[in-house]
Formats: structure tokens, sequence, C-alpha cells
């Protein structure tokens, strides 16, 4: 019988601990970040995806502070700020 393949191991830091970081970076870059989440409607499986660059318009951006003011009594968060 052949032996077992042995997994890689992952070496993946904890996405929390990489989140500031990561935000910091795109601040200092002006560069739009989205961490956002999906549920695979088949499996349950869950992911996380976080991104960072040039994705979003000035007119998308007044859709999406739209959406987000409309849903603040569903629990939806809206933090704008100068910098």
């Amino acid at each position: 019988m052949a032996p077992a393949k042995k997994r890689r191991e992952k070496h993946c830091k904890p996405l929390a601990g990489e989140l500031p970081e990561l935000l910091e970076t795109a601040i200092a870059e002006n560069r739009d970040f989205i961490l956002t989440t999906e549920t695979d409607p088949d499996t349950g499986r869950r992911m996380l995806h976080v991104m960072s660059g040039k994705f979003v318009s000035p007119c998308m951006l007044r859709k999406l502070i739209g959406q987000a003011e409309s849903q603040r009594d569903e629990g939806g968060t809206l933090i704008s700020r100068e910098w």
C-alpha cells in the first residue's frame, strides 16, 4: 500500500492580525479597501474576501453610502471621516 500523502501545513497568519497593516497601506496609498463575506449556498462554506485597489468610482461610492444609510435600522454601519 502506498504511503499516505502528507498535507502541506498552512503557514497563514490569522487574518485579524493582518488587517490593520493592510488597511494602513491602503489608506497611505489612497486605495479602496473592501472586506466582504460570502457563503456558498450549496456547501455552506464561508469565505472572507479582503481587497485593496482602485475599485469604487465616485458614482458607485454615493450609491454604497446611500445603501449603508438606508440599512442603519437593520444594523448597517457607515463611518465617514476626513483624513
